[in-house]
């Protein structure tokens, strides 16, 4: 999926957030925007919103010395989800259909990011958890696929969230690959994220070997290509593996909540709205 005219404002306010988590004053806040919205003019568009974000976020790198601005924000995030767990658990466990429900919370906790949202408090009110019709719902035929498959790769999103994927692995009694980002990018998760977030013992993690906030096939290692090659059934979490996966065909479901009103656009489904989507280009294999 390329980006859009529309993605100029989201990458640039991507940038404003990044200068408040790192304390930026003026005028090295209105420097690091200046650098930004300059790379922005010249940069090709012709890509996915992941490859221009991993080019950004390596300029803001560069020019605040920090690879790693949302560390503390992603450790306070899962330590938070852990605190949540064994309730979440419980709340899955006694639903009439307890996959259901723990897919649910783990798509439901797909809010958390700094990347297409904003830095709000995603535990106000509980609102991440609050029951609404799915925009998209294929959950009958994901169970089908979940239930042939014998070889599963899981492509995580961001820290925090991670969390509710252990307690819908846990409870699916599924072994998978788990795969998360090579280094740090925004919030998304790495290996150190994973485990802390309990999920050695739910799946077996890999790093995707991909630097972008999203799963860019042709960065991937090529151990991991292998992984997707070989996979019956690839679950794809969050909206940046969507736009770098979605025109691919293979054997794909996508969990995602639209933040912006370009992916929204794109699948006809109203902003916010939250989805369990079978892959128009289902394939029994990757075909790449």
């Amino acid at each position: 999926m390329k980006a859009e005219s529309e993605c100029y404002l989201c990458l640039l306010s991507q940038v404003l957030r990044t200068a408040g988590v790192l304390g930026l004053e003026e005028p090295a806040a209105r420097e690091m925007t200046r650098q930004a919205c300059a790379f922005l003019a010249g940069t090709d568009f012709n890509r996915t919103p992941p490859e221009i974000s991993e080019d950004l976020y390596n300029l803001i790198a560069g020019f605040s010395r920090n690879p790693d601005p949302y560390q503390k924000i992603k450790t306070d995030h899962i330590l938070r989800a852990l605190e949540l767990y064994p309730g979440l658990k419980k709340l899955a466990q006694t639903a009439s259909d307890p996959l259901r429900a723990a897919l649910e919370i783990s798509l439901a906790g797909n809010v958390i990011d700094f990347g297409a949202n904003s830095g709000e408090d995603w535990l106000l009110d509980g609102r991440f958890l609050q029951s609404q019709l799915l925009a998209i719902d294929d959950y009958y035929l994901f169970r089908a696929d979940l239930d042939r498959a014998q070889k599963i790769v899981f492509l995580g999103d961001n820290a925090g969230e991670t969390v509710f994927d252990r307690l819908f692995l846990e409870l699916s009694g599924r072994r998978v690959i788990y795969a998360v980002r090579e280094k740090p990018i925004i919030n998304d998760a790495t290996l150190e994220e994973a485990r802390a977030s309990g999920l050695e013992e739910v799946a077996e993690l890999k790093s995707s070997g991909c630097r972008a906030p999203g799963t860019v096939f042709e960065q991937c290692s090529p151990e991991f290509q292998g992984h997707l090659r070989e996979a019956d059934l690839i679950i794809s979490k969050g909206q940046g593996n969507f736009e770098c996966l979605e025109q691919l065909q293979g054997p794909f479901y996508f969990l995602l909540k639209a933040k912006c009103q370009v992916v929204a656009r794109y699948l006809d489904v109203p902003q916010g709205g939250l989805i369990i989507m079978r892959s128009r280009n289902f394939a029994p294999r990757l075909q790449v």
